[in-house]
């Protein structure tokens, strides 16, 4: 019997081919974008899911403390790993990490020849490491890798940027501005993408001397602290009795130092320690800071799959459309079916087997969509969709089941619609399309292009929010502005480097300092009243403010001629206000470094608000201390102002100086609007993927639509003609046909207004500073989807106008 229904359906399939292949268009395009999706949305949720005994492992997240505001960090102190060991029974283990940043790298070959690297993966671990996280080793034993002093496992990449094809095991390297060498004690196959850290350097932690001079500290708050559970452990018991752990150990950290534990505690509140599940790590961070890795933000995960579930449901509203609208035309099959005998549940079950069939077809055809979808997204947004699911049972169980549930609920109203006709009715030509069903045409019609226009409206927003990111001021100029790092590693002749670079054609100022998007935090007090904030600073030369164009509102910036500089700070303006003094009267006052042999310094000068963090932040007290003070923070950056259009000649003339003093220091370098830039990635992903579904989702709707209208116009063919044969011009046969597909798509925008401009609201409000939303938006994507409609809805309209009357008329 099922063989009988596969011939009927692909002799029917073939017999209405056209009509067909605008399904199957639809559904691939469908099916296309929702496993594309699908393959996003799993590859998020999988991450760290690899890792043994993953359900057990927890990082310890604890209280920003040096921030009034609040807030939590994933970073600890070094002596919060011994205590939760030594407290806590239901610990089996701990591990911390600590990420020394950017190192050179250097290897010197068996001829002195030396390569180099600056290196930004590095980090430092204990050597439980390998008993946490699923690294595996192609060279080297995971269990004694990370045991003792300067050991380190490297990446299979960096081995063959450092070795080639040579092996890399027992080989010795100099990592960073350590004179002593570490031994490569191993080293990863290619690691996983769906990880939240990644490394390509991975000291031991005896190998970095400040985490072993920290072991007793509390606030040296450089380490990543996880920890594993014994099996059956109640994580939220656990929880309760980590919140007064702080209370308990960390006043020995600050006795040490010389700081009233209680006083602090006054005022910042409390401090908490608490353990986060590593497997929500990655989607659950994104307010976490001092953080390991990168993270990604479970709201855009929500996100992609409701625009995968909608636009897999605008091609089966597609799929539904086309079959009931062609239901007239199979009226007399179905009454000489039943005529004949057959059952109505038969020919439910002809239906769909032609309806998944169908479906299956569009699965294949799809797959296809899928990878293009894949190759063109990955690289135009940077998401990770990796080809690696396709060893996924699951999704290999979705591409079955999918088809078959899709074919099976898209085909059900269709096929019950069909065989309701009444045989005697059929077969004396009096059946007529029902007005429900029409109807129904019309509301699944209207909801795929309220769907499209919802979608073309957001993304203008992304993209209008995104434009007045990139083209808002920031209080200083970003532009031709050239960043040269590791400055600090030219030591004693920075000075003279900065003096040469300028006196170069094209260059108009040069400047050392940190670089201020990893800036520090700390408290600082104002004399007098004892009233002290968290202020961000960093370290600048006497030229940097002229450099950056910043604007000074009051007093004067650093000179080098003045020594008193040493111990004089110059600050923005919103640091003045929140102390109580105007630009004016600040000049001349005083503050001081809490906690620290800095000393009381004179503020000299007051620029003007900048935005030294993302426009996701109001601007907060930022601070510039001299290049000489005593205070935390290296010089990492040399800033080149230019005004040469040859900007390559220019980089290669200050290349070719620094390689003759940076002793093998690879010369790396940048440009300031660019690396801003980077700030806003997510909304220009954003941007761009929605851009992508727009267009298909508006794709998908026009297909339908114009498999709608081409039944409508043949199912019209004798109006048409007796119309012309009456003078009806085909302007007006135009009209007659548009009309109808302009008043849903009218209803469609009034709906999508309201919808669209709520759900853009909602996520414009997650910004400080953001634009309106412009009303014309609404109108452009309703018109835009109007003239498309019209373009389609037209040609076939005038197709189907200028056949010749006498011809129609006589087929009728």
């Amino acid at each position: 019997m099922f063989q009988n229904y596969f011939k009927t359906a692909i002799r029917s399939i073939f017999r209405e081919r056209y009509y067909a292949l605008i399904k199957i268009a639809g559904l691939a395009l469908g099916l296309g974008t929702s496993l594309v999706l699908f393959l996003y949305v799993t590859h998020q949720l999988s991450y760290d899911s690899m890792h043994p005994d993953v359900d057990r492992l927890y990082r310890v997240n604890m209280t920003n403390i040096w921030n009034p505001k609040g807030g939590y960090w994933g970073s600890t102190g070094p002596a919060v790993a011994n205590a939760l060991i030594t407290e806590y029974p239901s610990i089996e283990t701990v591990l911390r990490i600590n990420t020394p940043g950017g190192q050179i790298v250097r290897y010197t070959k068996p001829n002195r020849d030396v390569v180099a690297f600056n290196e930004e993966r590095v980090l430092a671990a204990d050597s439980t490491f390998f008993s946490f996280f699923a690294f595996e080793l192609k060279e080297g034993d995971p269990r004694t890798a990370l045991e003792g002093k300067n050991k380190v496992v490297i990446s299979d990449e960096a081995a063959k940027r450092l070795f080639g094809d040579e092996p890399a095991l027992g080989k010795l390297i100099q990592i960073g501005d350590q004179r002593e060498t570490a031994e490569i004690t191993g080293v990863t196959k290619t690691q996983p993408t769906n990880v939240h850290f990644h490394f390509d350097y991975l000291l031991s932690m005896p190998s970095v001397p400040i985490i072993k001079q920290m072991e007793w500290s509390w606030i040296f708050t450089q380490v990543v602290t996880y920890v594993k559970l014994k099996p059956g452990t109640d994580v939220t018991a656990l929880n309760k009795t980590l919140k007064t752990l702080p209370m308990r150990y960390a006043p020995a950290t600050f006795q040490r130092i010389g700081i009233d534990f209680n006083e602090f505690i006054k005022e910042r509140g409390a401090w908490e320690v608490y353990l986060q599940p590593v497997r929500e790590m990655r989607l659950y961070s994104s307010d976490t800071g001092n953080r390991l890795g990168p993270v990604g933000d479970i709201k855009y995960v929500y996100v992609f799959s409701i625009v995968a579930a909608f636009i897999l449901l605008i091609a089966v509203v597609n799929f539904i459309n086309l079959s009931t609208a062609r239901g007239a035309s199979r009226a007399k099959e179905v009454g000489v079916k039943k005529t004949l005998g057959l059952h109505r549940a038969s020919l439910i079950a002809q239906f769909q087997v032609e309806n998944i069939l169908v479906t299956f077809v569009a699965m294949l055809l799809g797959l296809g969509v899928m990878e293009l979808l894949r190759m063109l997204i990955q690289p135009l947004t940077g998401l990770e969709i990796p080809v690696t699911l396709w060893d996924n049972k699951l999704f290999f169980a979705i591409i079955i089941l999918l088809p078959l549930v899709v074919g099976f609920l898209a085909g059900l109203y269709p096929a019950f619609y069909l065989t309701s006709f009444r045989p005697a009715q059929v077969l004396k030509g009096k059946m007529i399309s029902g007005l429900r069903t029409s109807n129904l045409r019309n509301v699944l019609v209207i909801f795929q292009f309220t769907i499209s226009i919802a979608l073309m409206v957001a993304t203008m927003v992304v993209f209008d929010q995104l434009k007045y990111f990139q083209s808002a001021s920031l209080g200083f100029n970003q532009e031709s502005m050239l960043i040269v790092n590791n400055s600090e590693k030219l030591g004693n002749q920075l000075q003279s480097f900065r003096d040469e670079i300028a006196t170069y054609p094209g260059v108009e100022e040069v400047s050392a300092s940190a670089d201020f998007r990893k800036a520090f935090e700390d408290i600082f007090m104002r004399e007098g009243n004892d009233l002290k904030l968290p202020i961000t600073y960093m370290k600048i030369d006497d030229y940097y403010l002229a450099t950056a164009q910043h604007q000074l509102v009051a007093g004067r910036g650093f000179e080098p001629n003045r020594p008193s500089d040493v111990n004089a700070v110059i600050l923005n303006e919103t640091a003045v206000r929140l102390y109580g003094w105007t630009p004016e009267q600040a000049i001349g006052q005083h503050i001081i470094y809490v906690g620290d042999d800095v000393g009381r310094q004179e503020i000299i000068g007051v620029v003007k608000d900048f935005h030294f963090r993302s426009l996701y932040e109001t601007i907060n007290p930022f601070m510039f201390f001299n290049i000489k003070s005593k205070i935390f923070g290296d010089l990492r950056t040399v800033s080149i102002r230019f005004n040469t259009p040859d900007v390559a000649s220019l980089i290669a003339r200050i290349e070719k100086r620094w390689n003759q003093i940076a002793d093998a220091t690879p010369f790396e370098y940048s440009f300031l609007d660019e690396q801003l830039k980077m700030r806003y990635q997510e909304e220009q992903r954003l941007g761009s993927l929605f851009s992508v579904f727009t267009v298909l989702s508006i794709t998908i709707a026009i297909i339908g639509l114009v498999g709608l209208v081409a039944y409508s116009a043949e199912q019209r063919k004798k109006e048409i003609g007796v119309r012309k044969v009456f003078g009806a011009s085909l302007s007006s046969i135009y009209l007659m046909m548009n009309t109808q597909y302009v008043k849903l798509l009218v209803v469609a925008l009034i709906i999508a207004t309201p919808l669209s401009w709520w759900v853009m609201q909602q996520w414009l409000d997650t910004f400080q500073y953001r634009v309106s939303i412009n009303p014309w938006l609404f109108i452009l994507a309703g018109g835009a989807e109007l003239i498309l409609a019209m373009i389609c809805v037209g040609y076939l309209a005038l197709r189907a106008a200028s056949l010749n009357p006498a011809v129609v008329l006589k087929e009728e």
